[in-house]
């Protein structure tokens, strides 16, 4: 079964988001050398490239949501998006504490 072009963009625009987020957080940590000594710089780099990657990915968490509230209104959709695996892990962390 073939993988259509939405498909393969949606994927590059992650990684796309993905790699500047770790560029930004490695050119992040070099300018605020503080920063780097509270976390290592791998951290930094990958907590970037994660929060790019969201972000060049935020009409799928818009998708999701409107999967789970079928409304039409992009925002409250976005917002039940990004809040529902939120909350999910939210919930995940307290109970392994």
């Amino acid at each position: 079964m073939p993988w259509s072009d939405d498909y393969l963009n949606k994927w590059g625009r992650q990684w796309l988001g993905a790699f500047g987020g770790a560029v930004l957080g490695w050119g992040i940590s070099v300018l605020f050398p503080g920063l780097a000594r509270r976390f290592t710089v791998l951290t930094i780099v990958l907590w970037s490239a994660a929060i790019g990657a969201a972000l060049m990915s935020l009409d799928n968490f818009a998708r999701a949501g409107a999967a789970l509230t079928h409304s039409q209104n992009r925002l409250f959709n976005l917002l039940v998006g990004v809040g529902f695996p939120a909350l999910i892990l939210l919930i995940v962390m307290l109970l392994l504490r």
